[in-house]
């Protein structure tokens, strides 16, 4: 039996453990971190290592001494980058390479590379220009994860996030932007294989609130897009071929635009797993499972992703939902999860949220994140219902609801053209 390490442990490498099991895979997980809130894919998998997955002299050597046959990570730039460190030292395949994640990191460059293939960026300003039209988002141009990125409505807020964005930023470079705050979030997720690159997702974005501070948290996103035609008309052809451009092979790309007055403007990109869990949807709407190629690659054992889409898609929401609570408080229990869990329209519920956290901040928790997907949108309305009247966290002072709830008329909105 293969055997693949996964780099990581936490809710969301759960759904990745099970895959690979279900694949009939030998899985083995990393991480060093203990506490058993924040590493649950440690009590799944067939066996865990306490090793820091950016130890990577100490990785080497467990894995030729157990014969690990195969290394994959996802959910953020840093675990990719010690993918593709421990695949180069071990001679394993790897997707990608130190140069296509570098696109990824450096905004600059993935402006230029945009232009080279003539799809639309979001305007951008030199961050000394006495011109600046607020709003701006400011970004460091070296990290991803939405870390170091806030909004400025005014000179004193731009400073202060100005200065944080280049603290933030290793090489002390940063990005000032255009902040499209009336237009439409619209992401989409390509699969890259050595012959062609497939959109195979596409997806609107409802905010948590127009509150300010808290324009980059995102409540829920809806599949596929009402905007999917006209952005397969306009920029599909150009993102296939700049990503085909890159050379990958078995690799996803996630690509955020802004969509206002008919045009799309791309301003974000990643080359790796997205946080959504967007693949148990992909699997239970359209029947592809990019992620098991993905594990197929990385064990050398390479399938061609099967193209034939279904075309009977349905309709699906994945909810982030929250909670806000007051400062110190600790939470004791989520209640009604059990419940959430056996709606049968629920394909993936991440919980995020455990008995003992303590409250550090004014902003929102996540409690977790819920995909569901159905033929019906009405069945949809209904299941989101009964999550925002089942679901509650009870901290040490009192029981709160879901904060800023998602409704019937934000997901009609989103779906309607």
């Amino acid at each position: 039996m293969k055997k693949l390490l996964i780099l990581g442990a936490s809710n969301a490498e759960v759904h990745v453990v099970k895959i690979a099991q279900l694949m009939g895979y030998y899985v083995i997980v990393t991480d060093y971190y203990t506490d058993t809130n924040i590493i649950p894919a440690k009590f799944i998998a067939d066996e865990a290592w306490n090793i820091s997955w950016t130890d990577y002299d100490e990785l080497e050597k467990r894995c030729s001494e157990v014969g690990v046959d195969g290394v994959i990570a996802g959910f953020s730039e840093f675990r990719v980058e010690a993918m593709i460190e421990m695949c180069r030292r071990l001679n394993l395949p790897c997707y990608i390479n130190d140069e296509q994640l570098e696109i990824t990191r450096d905004k600059n460059k993935f402006k230029q590379m945009c232009k080279q293939f003539d799809v639309p960026i979001v305007n951008e300003y030199d961050p000394n220009s006495p011109d600046i039209k607020f709003p701006v988002i400011i970004k460091p141009t070296d990290r991803g994860g939405s870390i170091g990125i806030n909004v400025a409505y005014n000179k004193e807020e731009y400073k202060e996030f100005l200065e944080y964005a280049y603290s933030m930023s290793p090489s002390k470079s940063v990005v000032v932007e255009d902040f499209i705050g009336d237009g439409v979030k619209f992401d989409c997720s390509y699969y890259i294989s050595e012959k062609e690159a497939i959109l195979i997702e596409t997806c609107d974005t409802t905010m948590l609130t127009k509150q300010k501070g808290y324009e980059t948290l995102q409540k829920a996103w809806t599949f596929p897009s009402k905007h999917e035609q006209e952005y397969i008309e306009q920029v599909d052809s150009n993102v296939k071929s700049m990503l085909m451009s890159l050379g990958m092979k078995c690799g996803v790309a996630n690509i955020s635009f802004f969509y206002r007055n008919g045009r799309f403007y791309v301003f974000e990109t990643g080359f790796r797993l997205g946080g959504g869990l967007s693949f148990d949807y992909q699997r239970a709407s359209k029947g592809i499972d990019y992620l098991a190629n993905m594990i197929h690659y990385a064990l050398n054992e390479f399938n061609e992703i099967d193209t034939n889409i279904s075309s009977n898609r349905g309709y699906a929401v994945t909810y982030n939902i929250y909670f806000k609570g007051n400062y110190e408080e600790v939470v004791q229990e989520v209640i009604g999860e059990n419940i959430v869990k056996e709606i049968s329209e629920v394909v993936t519920y991440m919980p995020c949220l455990y008995s003992g956290f303590q409250v550090s901040s004014e902003k929102p928790v996540k409690i977790a994140l819920c995909t569901l997907h159905s033929q019906e949108l009405d069945t949809i309305l209904e299941d989101i219902s009964i999550i925002n009247d089942t679901l509650k966290v009870k901290t040490n002072n009192k029981e709160y609801p879901i904060f800023s709830e998602l409704t019937s008329s934000e997901i009609i909105s989103a779906i309607s053209k």
